[in-house]
């Protein structure tokens, strides 16, 4: 393995630059990932690393790991205390550092058959919660999840961290226009726009079928107006006490809970 000690390594710099910059990720077609969990969940899920970097603490703990990368083709490079300091975004590296290849992930819509039960989310700028509703969407069973145009980034380090890996696995579709894409997903699937709305048809009693999309708001402003009428029907989750909504991923947990619910458990 190599010995890296250089901050300004032009590796390590680039490294930081995937980590804090989308424009960068997109252009150069890399992402980055931290810790163990994530950099095997990649290997496991395909995905091509580039270049690993590992504390001397590290390699030593997890030696299948570095062996595992070194076989798949990875540059791997051992850096020191310091410089895993220097590296770390979230403060908990644990001395695992990566740069990928990004996945082809972002499917053309049009690429959705006539049949299926996804998710369609719809300008969430929480990369948390983008990343828990993929990691929810796998465990659950969907099959696939949509992000508008304006969603945050699949690739950012916070969204691949609440994905736990489900973000390597789960298909993922871009809509470059949400109206058009409803109108058109429409004609062969039950779209739904949760909503905050007592007139809505409550999700415990709405009978989603086989083929169903399931949209999901903003974080702070829910679904737009335009865009909940592009969907045939609105549900909501019925709610006591004086609270107004749920968070984002909180809801769509619920709700792609009932939209998945299995047949034996129907009522």
């Amino acid at each position: 393995m190599n010995q890296i000690t250089s901050k300004d390594n032009k590796g390590v710099k680039e490294y930081g630059k995937l980590a804090k910059s989308r424009s960068f990720r997109e252009e150069t077609g890399r992402f980055a990932l931290e810790t163990v969990k994530l950099v095997q969940e990649a290997l496991d899920s395909g995905v091509e690393i580039l270049r690993l970097y590992a504390t001397p603490t590290l390699a030593q703990a997890h030696p299948e790991l570095v062996e595992k990368a070194q076989a798949a083709g990875a540059e791997c490079n051992l850096i020191s205390p310091e410089l895993e300091g220097k590296m770390t975004q979230t403060g908990n590296s644990r001395g695992c550092f990566a740069v990928c290849k990004r996945l082809d992930k972002l499917h053309h819509i049009d690429k959705i058959g006539k049949k299926g039960r996804f998710l369609f989310l719809n300008g969430l700028q929480d990369n948390g919660n983008v990343g828990t509703i993929l990691r929810t969407a796998e465990a659950l069973g969907a099959d696939g999840v949509i992000l508008s145009r304006d969603c945050c980034d699949l690739f950012a380090l916070k969204t691949l961290r609440a994905a736990m890996g489900s973000a390597f696995r789960v298909p993922v579709y871009r809509s470059e226009n949400p109206k058009e894409d409803l109108l058109a997903l429409s004609r062969n699937f039950i779209t739904c726009a949760a909503v905050v709305d007592q007139d809505a048809c409550p999700v415990t009693q709405m009978k989603f079928g086989d083929s169903a999309v399931l949209v999901i708001g903003n974080e702070g402003n829910g679904l737009p107006e335009d865009i909940a009428g592009c969907c045939r029907v609105r549900v909501t989750i019925p709610m006591a006490g004086k609270a107004e909504s749920l968070n984002a991923a909180m809801a769509a947990g619920i709700l792609t809970w009932e939209m998945l619910r299995p047949p034996f458990l129907q009522p």
